[in-house]
C-alpha cells in the first residue's frame, strides 16, 4: 500500500471519531519545531497524540530521529504501518512509542493495535510553545501576566512561557489554541480535517 492508502484506512477506522468530535483537531502534516520534522497526522484533544505512516514502500531510516524529534512535544505516538516493517519497527522504538497495522485485504481490512502506546515522559516545554504563532505566544503571556520584552524573539518567549508554567498547564494552553485557530491551513498551509 501506499501512504494515501494508509491514510484513508485510518481516516475510516481509528480517526473516525476525532473527525466527528467537536472537542479534537485532526492535522495532516503538522510542521514540528524540532529538525524541521513533520508528523504525518496529529489529533490534537484532551492530548496530543501524532501518527507517522511507514508503508511499505517507505525506508525506516529517518524513522529513530523523527522518534526523536516527536518525542519532545507528543503525548502520544503510534507508527502505523504494514506487515512488512511490524517486527522491526517495534525493535526499533522505544517503549512508550505504540505501533499499529493498516491492511486493505478483504479478510483483514483495517486498524490493528500490535503495541499500544503509552504516555511520554520526554516532552520539552520550550518545544510544546514552538508550536504557537507568535499573537497567541504574546496573548497567553498577557493572559498569564507572566513579564516579557514585545520585541523579544519567538524563541525567547518560548523559553519565557515553559519557564513560568509547569508542562501539564503549558500544554493543556497550547493544545486549546492549537484548536482554536480557524485560519490554521490558510496561515500555514496545513490540512486540517
Amino acid at each position: 500500500m501506499k501512504d494515501p492508502a494508509i491514510r484513508l484506512i485510518l481516516k475510516e477506522t481509528e480517526l473516525s471519531n476525532f473527525i466527528n468530535d467537536p472537542h479534537s483537531k485532526v492535522v495532516h502534516e503538522l510542521k514540528l519545531p524540532v529538525a524541521k520534522a513533520i508528523i504525518d497526522i496529529a489529533v490534537i484533544n484532551g492530548s496530543l497524540h501524532g501518527y507517522e505512516i511507514k508503508s511499505s514502500s517507505d525506508t525506516l531510516q529517518r524513522l529513530p530521529n523523527q522518534l526523536i524529534a516527536y518525542s519532545y512535544i507528543f503525548d502520544y505516538i503510534t507508527v502505523v504501518t504494514e506487515r512488512k516493517y511490524c517486527d522491526k519497527i517495534i525493535e526499533l522504538v522505544p517503549d512508550w512509542v505504540g505501533v499499529a497495522i493498516c491492511s486493505d485485504k478483504v479478510c483483514s481490512k483495517g486498524f490493528e493495535v500490535i503495541k499500544p502506546s503509552s504516555l511520554n515522559l520526554n516532552k520539552k516545554g520550550f518545544y510544546v510553545a514552538k508550536l504557537l504563532w507568535r499573537d497567541e505566544l504574546v496573548e497567553i503571556l498577557e493572559e498569564q501576566q507572566i513579564v516579557f520584552r514585545k520585541k523579544s524573539r519567538n524563541w525567547t518567549l518560548c523559553e519565557i512561557l515553559s519557564d513560568n508554567l509547569e508542562l501539564s498547564k503549558l500544554s493543556d494552553i497550547v493544545r486549546e489554541k492549537l484548536k482554536q485557530r480557524s485560519d490554521w491551513k490558510i496561515k500555514e498551509g496545513y490540512a486540517v480535517v
